[in-house]
């Protein structure tokens, strides 16, 4: 999203192009695990696919409220969020 800002993008279109950017990873390592699971005799395919089928609605929904929340609020939020876990994450590898 820093990226795309940093190019002139608005928001919420920085937002959608990151969102965008992680389909193809996820999908690609949702398929590698499925590869490896051809090889075993016992895989509950049902319970995966509807897994899988829920998890893309929960995250549909979940970036769809994300992208109206940035339009409102701005990135400033998730900004601080984000200096704040940093250095919480600096001082837990310093101690």
């Amino acid at each position: 999203m820093t990226a795309a800002l940093a190019l002139g993008f608005d928001r919420t279109t920085a937002a959608r192009f990151s969102f965008l950017l992680s389909i193809p990873i996820i999908t690609l390592s949702g398929g590698y695990k499925a590869l490896q699971l051809m090889d075993q005799t016992l895989v509950p395919w049902t319970e995966i696919l509807l897994g899988t089928a829920l998890s893309a609605v929960t995250a549909y929904l979940c970036i769809h409220s994300f992208l109206r929340l940035v339009e409102r609020v701005g990135m400033m939020p998730f900004v601080i969020y984000r200096l704040i876990l940093g250095g919480f994450l600096i001082y837990l590898i310093g101690s």
